[in-house]
C-alpha cells in the first residue's frame, strides 16, 4: 500500500510536474516570442519611418512645410510633420553643385533732379553743334550826372536827349546785346522803355549798381543766371557782370562779361591793370562750363590792355589783332572792347565815332559775333 501510495504520489506529482513544466515553457517561449514580435515591429515600424524620412529627404526641393499622414503596420494612424529642407542632394558625400553666376548690369536709380540734369547736358551737348550769330556792342552812355550844368560835361546835352539818339543808332545796327557802363538808374529806365530790352542786373545789386548793366533783347534770349567778380574803381571796389543767358533759337547757352575800370595815373593806373586781369581770371574759370564768353566794357586802355588779356585768355578781339608768337592789336584803337571765347569769330567791326558830342563822351562799338560749333 505504501508503495503503491508513494508510487502513485510520485505518478502524480510527476504528473503534476510533467504538466507544469511544458506549460512554463510554452507561456516562457511565448513571451519570448511576443517580446521578439513586438521589438521586431517596432524596429522595423522605425526603420520604415526612417527610409520614410531619408526617402522625403531626397526629393526635389519643396516650399514650406509637408504634413504627411501614415498609418502603423499595426492599423493606428498617426500624423507626422516632416520639413523638407530646400537645396538637399540625393545620396550621400555629394557636394551640391555651385549656382551659375551670369553676368548683368547695375541698375542704378536716379532721382529727378538726376535725370533733369542729364537731360539738360544732353540738350547743351546737342545745341553746342549748332551756330549761333547775333549783334553785340559795349557803350559808356555818359554817365546822366555828368551832363548837369554842375557836371564835368556840361556841355552835353542831359540825358533825357542823348538816350533817344543812343538808342536809334541800336536800332540802325541792329543790337541784340549791350554791355553799358556810367548807366544811372535813370538812363536804364529810359533804355529799357524805349528799347523793350530786359536789363541785367538792373536793380538787382542795388540802385547805387545800375552803372555795369547789360541789356538783352529778351524775346531772343533767355536769362540763365546772373552773378559778379569784383575790382576796385576809382575809389571802391565795385561789382563787374556777369550774365549768362540762353539763345532761344539754337538753344546755346554763353556768357557775357560787362565792365569799366579805372582812368587816369598813378594808382588809378594800377587798379586798372588790376582789373584787366581779374577779368582775365573770371573768363579763364569760366571756360571750364564749356560755353562760349563774351567780355564787353570801357577798359580805359589801348595795346596794354589787348596784351595783358588776349595772349593769357585766348580771346579774339572785334577789332582783330592777334596773339600768335607774339602780342600784336589792331591800330587805331579805342579803349571800348568786344571779345570772345569758344570758337568765337567777328564780323561787320564798328566804331561809331558820330556819338562824340551829342551823345556819349565814346564811341558806340558794334560787333557780328558768331559762335561756332563747340566741342569742348
Amino acid at each position: 500500500m505504501s508503495g503503491r501510495h508513494t508510487d502513485h504520489r510520485r505518478r502524480r506529482g510527476g504528473r503534476s510536474l510533467g504538466s507544469v513544466v511544458p506549460l512554463v515553457t510554452v507561456l516562457a517561449v511565448s513571451l519570448t516570442t511576443a517580446a521578439v514580435v513586438t521589438v521586431g515591429l517596432k524596429q522595423r515600424e522605425a526603420q520604415a519611418t526612417s527610409e520614410a524620412s531619408l526617402s522625403l529627404t531626397a526629393q526635389q526641393p519643396l516650399s514650406g512645410l509637408v504634413t504627411k499622414k501614415q498609418r502603423s503596420t499595426r492599423g493606428q494612424s498617426a500624423t507626422r510633420e516632416v520639413l523638407v529642407s530646400r537645396g538637399a542632394t540625393r545620396g550621400t558625400g555629394e557636394s551640391s553643385k555651385p549656382p551659375k553666376v551670369v553676368s548683368g548690369h547695375l541698375i542704378v536709380h536716379k532721382t529727378k533732379a538726376q535725370i533733369d540734369a542729364d537731360l539738360r547736358r544732353a540738350a547743351e551737348r546737342e545745341a553746342a553743334r549748332q551756330t549761333m550769330t547775333f549783334q553785340i556792342a559795349t557803350f559808356n552812355v555818359l554817365g546822366s550826372q555828368h551832363s548837369t550844368r554842375t557836371g564835368d560835361h556840361p556841355k552835353y546835352p542831359p540825358a533825357s536827349v542823348r538816350t533817344p539818339r543812343a538808342v536809334a543808332r541800336f536800332r540802325s545796327f541792329g543790337v541784340d546785346i549791350v554791355g553799358m557802363q556810367e548807366l544811372q538808374p535813370d538812363q536804364l529806365n529810359a533804355f529799357q522803355a524805349q528799347t523793350g530790352f530786359a536789363a541785367y542786373p538792373g536793380y538787382a545789386f542795388g540802385s547805387r549798381e545800375t552803372d555795369n548793366s547789360i541789356l538783352y533783347d529778351d524775346s531772343r534770349f533767355e536769362f540763365v543766371s546772373g552773378s559778379y567778380f569784383t575790382i576796385h574803381f576809382m575809389h571802391a571796389d565795385r561789382p563787374q557782370t556777369i550774365l549768362r543767358l540762353r539763345d532761344k533759337e539754337s538753344g546755346r547757352e554763353f556768357y557775357v562779361l560787362n565792365m569799366h575800370a579805372s582812368a587816369g595815373g598813378g594808382s588809378y593806373a594800377a587798379t586798372r591793370r588790376a582789373g584787366h586781369y581779374t577779368a582775365a581770371a573770371t573768363v579763364n574759370r569760366l571756360k571750364s562750363e564749356g560755353i562760349p564768353i563774351f567780355l564787353t566794357g570801357d577798359m580805359n586802355d589801348r595795346a596794354e590792355f589787348f596784351c595783358r588779356v588776349a595772349p593769357i585768355t585766348g580771346m579774339v578781339a572785334a577789332i582783330g589783332g592777334s596773339t600768335a608768337g607774339g602780342c600784336r592789336p589792331a591800330g587805331a584803337l579805342a579803349v571800348d572792347w568786344v571779345l570772345g571765347w569758344g570758337n568765337v569769330s567777328f564780323s561787320n567791326y564798328i566804331e561809331d565815332r558820330s556819338t562824340m558830342g551829342d551823345v556819349s563822351d565814346h564811341y558806340m562799338v558794334v560787333g557780328t559775333a558768331t559762335a561756332g560749333p563747340f566741342s569742348g
